[in-house]
């Protein structure tokens, strides 16, 4: 028996399931095919079967006769469906949960409230998807409403991600440092993104990390904070069509690159650059990189309702002080979140890039 993973030729497997045994298997078999609706794929003995291969609802199930060993099955049913919230139960003491299917993205309204985070290396970090660890700036999420991550891959290589899509209203991909490859439907071929270059992922674009450097940091913020991300096994990348001017649910796709930026003065000694995000979102979410040229000041008006306000710094140093949060001296990593009603200042005192993300909360 091959206990290690490393050893699995998965390119012999022909098919999976799970195996349920039961001491009375007409019973069982009934309870599955007839109640629930599988269908037998193989049975046998013929004079008196004692293992089946039954499938349905894309499940497959290997039914065999022997203790009473009940699984846990979850079956997704219409939210009308009157099995919904029900617990069905197998003679053999299987359970079949029924659980009514979402019908559609659920945003949860923005609740604001102030969040300072600190760089601490990677001690509050976690290993999320494709083995990547995520640092979470936003704890508590704002009700739930926003996800803001500063995602590491340490040792570059081959990232082992999949095409997949991301079910959201909003989502910012900014490269802190290092570089990676990443791949978008409709954009071509892929592409580098180097430190200070950003993209917007609009709602359902299929895409895929192929590869990164060394030390690759980026800032991920997304609306809402829990969003479905799918699988496209159907889809390879890049795709034969080109069409950068394609529109998903109200958003273009939009690739900021710093060593193109065009600069303007936003105060003595301080410049900022457009990302073009505001028009690409269609006013939801505006995204600027501010670069304080040494000691220098910039201030911002009042924060409208329903706004979450964002800044990161990217490298330098950052005293902001609120109307209404008090002041808070910033360094290379951290992160604030500025509740709506404030206006703030925000003052340097060595050469600063700072990441400036507004949302406007739909509610």
């Amino acid at each position: 028996m091959a206990s290690d993973p490393a050893l699995v030729d998965v390119q012999t497997i022909e098919r999976a399931g799970v195996v349920v045994t039961c001491r009375d298997f007409a019973a069982n078999l009934a309870f599955f095919t007839e109640s629930l609706g599988f269908r037998v794929e193989t049975i046998h003995p013929a004079d008196g079967p004692t293992h089946a291969s039954i499938i349905g609802h894309d499940c497959r199930l290997y039914l065999e006769v022997g203790i009473d060993e009940p699984v846990h099955i979850r079956m997704r049913v219409n939210p009308t469906s009157t099995l919904a919230g029900q617990q069905l139960k197998a003679p053999n003491g299987s359970v079949v949960e029924c659980v009514a299917t979402q019908p559609g993205m659920s945003v949860e309204p923005l609740i604001s409230s102030l969040v300072v985070n600190h760089e601490d290396a990677d001690a509050s970090a976690q290993v999320g998807r494709a083995g990547m660890l995520y640092r979470d700036l936003v704890p508590g999420r704002q009700g739930g409403a926003i996800i803001a991550s500063l995602i590491r891959i340490a040792e570059g290589g081959p990232v082992p991600d999949y095409v997949h899509f991301h079910e959201v209203l909003f989502q910012l991909i900014f490269c802190r440092s290092g570089w990676v490859r990443v791949v978008y439907e409709d954009q071509g071929e892929p592409f580098i993104l180097h430190a200070g270059d950003c993209v917007i992922q609009p709602p359902t674009i299929r895409h895929r990390v192929l590869e990164s450097g060394d030390n690759l940091e980026v800032i991920e913020i997304g609306y809402p904070a829990e969003h479905l991300t799918n699988a496209d096994p159907t889809t390879s990348l890049p795709n034969a069509e080109v069409n950068p001017d394609r529109v998903w649910e109200d958003q273009s796709f939009i690739r900021h690159i710093a060593s193109d930026a065009k600069w303007q003065q936003l105060s003595i000694g301080v410049e900022s650059t457009d990302t073009g995000i505001l028009t690409a979102t269609q006013g939801l979410t505006d995204v600027k990189v501010i670069k304080a040229n040494g000691k220098s000041s910039w201030q911002q008006s009042t924060i409208r309702p329903l706004t979450f306000e964002f800044l990161f710094v990217l490298d330098g140093d950052a005293h902001v002080s609120t109307t209404q949060d008090g002041e808070h001296a910033l360094v290379n990593g951290s992160s604030l979140v500025i509740p709506p009603g404030n206006s703030y200042t925000v003052n340097h005192d060595n050469q600063s890039h700072i990441l400036k993300l507004s949302l406007h909360a739909v509610k």
